[in-house]
């Protein structure tokens, strides 16, 4: 593929498709930091999952998960360790910039399990979980470039297969 058709398929399709969480708006977003009070002013106590429970989901996703996600995911909701030689492009670095900021608004993954983001642990689950169902992810433009970039069956196997047991384990606290 010559340079300059590399350089339009890029830019074309950054800005032609819509962002890979279907254009939602962060008006809705959970802030994680708020406290909830009664009537009485006194904090109402979260029905949050227990220290001891995200780390054992986070150890099973460090096992058999995270592999999957550094090949197919952490480049756009994680720490990038190399980026593609088109990112030094004019134009495709900030559209890339900011695809990646997009990305890890929704879900970043950068430090294990729970995701940074704006999502709750189990909302984190339930997005994923439908994520995979709607095979969302990773974008059509990311895809063009990145043939290999779709989950394979025995992965999304993987995937659910984490995901139904750490809901299973945040359900029966």
């Amino acid at each position: 593929m010559t340079y300059a058709l590399s350089v339009f398929i890029i830019v074309f399709f950054n800005l032609t498709l819509a962002h890979g969480h279907g254009n939602e708006t962060h008006q809705n977003a959970k802030v994680l930091n708020d406290v909830e009070l009664d009537e009485d002013g006194f904090e109402i106590v979260s029905d949050a999952p227990s220290k001891e429970m995200l780390e054992k989901i986070n150890g099973n996703y460090r096992a058999n998960i995270k592999k999957i996600f550094v090949g197919k995911c952490l480049s756009c909701h994680g720490v990038v360790d190399s980026l593609p030689w088109y990112y030094i492009l004019p134009g495709v670095k900030q559209l890339m910039d900011s695809d990646m900021e997009e990305a890890k608004k929704h879900m970043d993954m950068s430090n294990d399990f729970p995701f940074g983001g704006h999502g709750s642990p189990t909302d984190d689950l339930s997005a994923l979980s439908k994520t995979i169902k709607n095979d969302d992810m990773p974008p059509l433009k990311y895809r063009v470039m990145h043939w290999d970039s779709k989950l394979t069956k025995i992965e999304i196997q993987a995937i659910d297969q984490w995901i139904e047991e750490s809901q299973k384990s945040l359900n029966t606290k």
